[in-house]
């Protein structure tokens, strides 16, 4: 994404970092909760970390201490998260092997893998999830099991688009939001059926997670710096609207119960869907 030539000086930069600390380790919170509803893996078990950003699926895997002979293929487009997962994951020895790749064209053989990931990625890919997810079924082995998630509940959208709207008017160019039908979770069993998984191999469900920020006023820039640019790039505006902007998000958090406020910092509340499909 193009963030234009007005980049207010406030705003964090965005990359791999301010994502991390936004997510505030969601996506990995969130694979720790679904990697609950599957059996222990299997030894030998083959495993697609796909649109593995900065490792948090492999992470979550790791974390159960799954027998010594599995291996993992990650695979994203990032060539900067590829990187890091490289280095954390020779640093641990895990058993992981990074690769740039498309979750919309692997080159993975057909029957490859007995488990397939792709945490919060294929709602960003092309035709609405179809070939990403019909490529995680070709490249499972049958009687494997594909997992993709989506947020059903993301209280940070909502902040940002109130100071959007306060800044910006109604006429102010767009932002970048997710697709309005991946807030549903019978949208991704959807998606699964028309990629060839049968409707009765599919299961759905929905998981908690619970992110603490030290600091409201760093959460508010935070949001404002990850969510805040329209698609076209920051306004020349944006650099005076700045605080008017945070003021509007602050303002948010009080009225809004998914933001638990304290002397601590603030507790959110966000909710995933996740789709398993078995082949």
């Amino acid at each position: 994404m193009d963030l234009g030539p007005h980049v207010p000086s406030q705003a964090f930069t965005k990359d791999v970092d301010l994502y991390a600390e936004v997510t505030a380790k969601s996506t990995r919170d969130t694979a720790n909760e679904f990697l609950k509803l599957l059996s222990p893996l299997a030894p030998g078990t083959k495993i697609h970390d796909n649109g593995c950003g900065a490792g948090e699926v492999t992470s979550a895997i790791m974390a159960v201490n799954p027998p010594t002979d599995i291996s993992i293929e990650a695979t994203d487009v990032d060539p900067t998260y590829l990187e890091r997962l490289t280095v954390a994951a020779g640093a641990k020895h895990w058993p992981v092997t990074a690769s740039r790749m498309a979750a919309e064209d692997l080159t993975f053989a057909d029957e490859t893998f007995d488990l397939s990931v792709a945490n919060f990625v294929i709602f960003m890919t092309r035709e609405g999830g179809v070939p990403a997810v019909s490529q995680m079924r070709r490249t499972l082995r049958p009687g494997g099991s594909a997992i993709f998630t989506s947020w059903a509940r993301l209280p940070q959208v909502g902040p940002a688009q109130a100071a959007h709207a306060a800044t910006r008017g109604p006429d102010g160019p767009p932002l970048r939001e997710i697709p309005p039908e991946w807030w549903r979770g019978e949208h991704l069993r959807g998606v699964a059926i028309k990629a060839g998984f049968a409707q009765g191999q599919t299961e759905l469900h929905t998981v908690n997670v619970h992110l603490h920020y030290d600091s409201a006023e760093r959460l508010a820039r935070l949001i404002w710096s990850w969510l805040g640019p329209p698609l076209s790039g920051w306004l020349e505006s944006d650099e005076e609207n700045w605080d008017k902007a945070i003021e509007v998000i602050l303002k948010s958090f009080e009225e809004n119960d998914d933001f638990k406020l304290g002397p601590d910092g603030v507790e959110v509340q966000l909710t995933a869907n996740v789709l398993i499909a078995r082949k």
